[in-house]
């Protein structure tokens, strides 16, 4: 799922206590309110990154409209995330982006679960087996010399000789 555009930005209240940090935001502007309540791993995550939590969407417009929520947490510029087909999160910019939306009629509210987890893996682990190896290699080299965005490790537009180090350099 290709991620939708980022919205306005409202301030959210955090704690952290365990390494589970804890969020409550609310936004009201004269055509919508957000309120948001949520758990997530944020500061401790290792192979999985998860949040559990709700949203409450509210539509102030004179007609029925769409009221949008979206947030994001930044992971470990090294990992990348398997996201599910049908999942409610995507991928961007280092990020894991979350988007939940609902059709509302005047002054009608909705809560909804805003909750989701996604597997965490080493950006050079291309098949995302849990490992860099042989295999990872491999499919490397099938896209070497090319412009592939999922193998160009440096971000410098070609799979080239300082990918191929950079693989190396994350063999398990």
């Amino acid at each position: 799922m290709e991620c939708p555009p980022p919205m306005v930005y409202f301030d959210v209240d955090r704690s952290v206590e365990d390494g589970i940090t804890k969020s409550v935001g609310w936004d009201w502007t004269p055509t919508r309110q957000v309120y948001t309540k949520y758990e997530d791993n944020r500061t401790s995550y290792h192979k999985t990154l998860w949040l559990s939590g709700e949203a409450n969407l509210t539509n102030w417009r004179p007609k029925m409209s769409v009221v949008k929520y979206r947030h994001s947490i930044d992971i470990d510029p090294w990992l990348r995330p398997k996201v599910a087909e049908g999942s409610p999160v995507c991928f961007e910019n280092g990020a894991v982006v979350g988007y939940w939306e609902a059709r509302l009629l005047t002054a009608a509210s909705v809560t909804i679960d805003i909750s989701w987890q996604v597997d965490l893996f080493d950006r050079a682990d291309f098949n995302q087996d849990g490992v860099v190896d042989a295999e990872d290699l491999g499919l490397f080299m099938v896209w070497f010399g090319t412009d592939n965005e999922w193998y160009d490790l440096d971000g410098d537009g070609e799979v080239g000789g300082y990918d191929l180090g950079l693989l190396f350099s994350r063999w398990t």
